[in-house]
């Protein structure tokens, strides 16, 4: 399936990771990534083979009265990420994915999202 199969053997050693994350890796293999490259794709939370990417929705989203956003920036420099069915969509920057429950609790998460040079292709990872 893979090309280089005993360099992705040698990089997965020890980790576990997902099905689609061992196939992303396969393809950035093939596409000539390094090893550093490699070891950040391996490691990131989430990844996209896309310049963008989506956020999980914050948990008090999905509560009767739950309402959330994902931003970036303050004041008048702030950008908001588009809202889709399971998160928001997002390009690179520092963002924050909250929400609040209609009531008393408000909470957020924060993501540093970047874009990565895979061969020629552009992908994004968050952690």
């Amino acid at each position: 399936m893979y090309t280089h199969m005993t360099n992705l053997n040698t990089l997965l050693e020890g980790h576990d990771v997902s099905d689609s994350r061992k196939d992303s890796l396969g393809k950035a293999l093939e596409l000539g990534a390094d090893e550093k490259t490699l070891t950040v794709i391996r490691n990131a939370i989430r990844l996209s083979r896309q310049p963008t990417i989506v956020l999980p929705a914050h948990r008090f989203e999905s509560l009767s009265r739950g309402r959330g956003w994902a931003l970036k920036g303050r004041g008048s420099d702030v950008s908001w990420g588009e809202r889709e069915d399971s998160g928001y969509r997002v390009g690179p920057g520092r963002w924050s994915v909250g929400a609040t429950d209609g009531f008393s609790r408000k909470a957020s998460v924060d993501w540093r999202v970047k874009h990565i040079q895979v061969g020629q292709e552009t992908w994004t990872i968050a952690s």
